[in-house]
């Protein structure tokens, strides 16, 4: 009965999904942000907060989301991810605050601690009031 409970144990974690890191750190640069420190930390198997602050019009840019991530059948590593958060920005002069919504794609390298993430979405501006559309490109670190 041991025996039959450790191989069921094995295939059951053999076969089910787990995200290829729980923390990535490293840059992000698109629009709106100009570009800046970003960090993905995995908060279940399917959800992630996501972090940045960078430049904004001779200023700071801070900008948070939580995200939905979902592997993709092929290949391995490739995850695709829906989200939405908040944003502010302090320019010269200028204020910056929106609601920013995201989709992408998230890639994880096997064999080497790299994640890529390219991303799009509607940025809604309360301050300035407008709609714009904005995306983004990361290169980061993945710590498992």
């Amino acid at each position: 009965m041991k025996k039959i409970l450790l191989i069921a144990g094995l295939l059951v974690s053999a076969f089910s999904f787990s995200q290829s890191y729980n923390l990535a750190i490293g840059l992000k640069g698109g629009y709106p942000s100009l570009g800046g420190l970003n960090a993905k930390k995995m908060l279940t198997k399917s959800t992630a907060a996501e972090f940045s602050i960078g430049g904004y019009a001779g200023g700071l840019y801070l900008s948070g989301l939580f995200e939905i991530q979902k592997p993709l059948p092929e290949p391995t590593g490739l995850d695709w991810y829906l989200g939405a958060g908040p944003a502010i920005g302090f320019g010269a002069n200028s204020l910056f605050l929106s609601a920013n919504g995201v989709i992408g794609l998230d890639y994880t390298f096997q064999d080497f601690p790299l994640n890529l993430a390219l991303d799009t979405g509607p940025v809604i501006s309360f301050s300035p009031i407008g709609f714009y559309w904005g995306g983004g490109f990361a290169i980061r670190y993945a710590l498992k």
